[in-house]
């Protein structure tokens, strides 16, 4: 089983929706994203979640197990925010921890529109994330004129995170073999060593990384082979849904208004 079999830059290039027209994602998702902003009831950002969840889930086929570890810790996040708002809000107070402490209607109506627009947000933007690879992300820089400096930085900060956690999972299961973490103190020793080796090699293996460019012809400036994706090339079935979307998510919108719990 490979290191890498488990991560999101497996999942992004192994699924059903990996091969789907790059621009057509990117507009689902920034709309999702927009509207989700728009509203001011907690119940439509919902929506967003569960259509996003199920775009995920069942088209681009992206394991539920894996799914839910990407969304725990912006859910985490999102948890602790709406605890402080329901606290820090105003109105009537529905619940009192004494000396003027305690949770309002108003409080819970804010932290509920918070989390499920976290909620909401982060799923659509999961949506782009996890069905297209990063790759052909990088390439659309090119498309919107962003400065070729930046677009090589982030390929190659991208580039070094998995070198981070490939030599990461190498030393760890290393000391592992050597009876390594069975205490507290052997942990402490453990870990200390594994930050300060982790650190070393890295820094080796980026200047090894660097040589190979460099024996490549390398002069500053990655190229790319781009896969032809445009904008042109979005299907009418992709922009009729694209349209729908947006015209259920107007009519939901003025619907729910304002709507809250309290």
């Amino acid at each position: 089983m490979s290191i890498f079999e488990d991560t999101l830059d497996h999942y992004s290039t192994n699924n059903e929706l990996s091969e789907s027209n790059i621009y057509s994602k990117i507009i689902f998702a920034l709309l999702a994203i927009l509207l989700n902003l728009m509203t001011g009831s907690p119940i439509f950002p919902f929506l967003i979640f569960l259509l996003c969840s199920f775009l995920i889930l069942y088209f681009a086929k992206i394991p539920l197990r894996f799914y839910a570890t990407f969304m725990a810790i912006p859910l985490g996040f999102a948890i602790l925010s709406g605890i402080f708002l329901a606290f820090l809000g105003t109105g009537e107070q529905i619940w009192t921890l004494g000396f003027g402490i305690g949770i309002t209607k108003g409080g819970i109506n804010q932290a509920m529109l918070v989390f499920f627009r976290v909620l909401g947000g982060v799923a659509a933007l999961g949506f782009l994330i996890l069905t297209t690879p990063m790759n052909r992300i990088f390439a659309i820089f090119h498309d919107l004129h962003v400065p070729a400096v930046i677009t090589d930085l982030a390929i190659l900060m991208y580039r070094y995170i998995f070198l981070f956690l490939d030599v990461t999972a190498t030393m760890y299961n290393s000391q592992k073999t050597r009876l390594g973490y069975h205490n507290y103190m052997s942990w402490m020793k453990c870990l200390a060593a594994l930050a300060g080796m982790v650190f070393i090699r890295t820094w080796e293996q980026g200047e090894i990384s660097y040589k190979a460019l460099a024996s490549r012809g390398y002069n500053g400036q990655l190229n790319m082979i781009r896969e032809g994706d445009s904008i042109k090339d979005v299907s009418i079935r992709d922009w009729i849904l694209i349209i729908l979307f947006v015209i259920l998510s107007v009519f939901a919108i003025i619907k729910l208004g304002n709507w809250t719990i309290f």
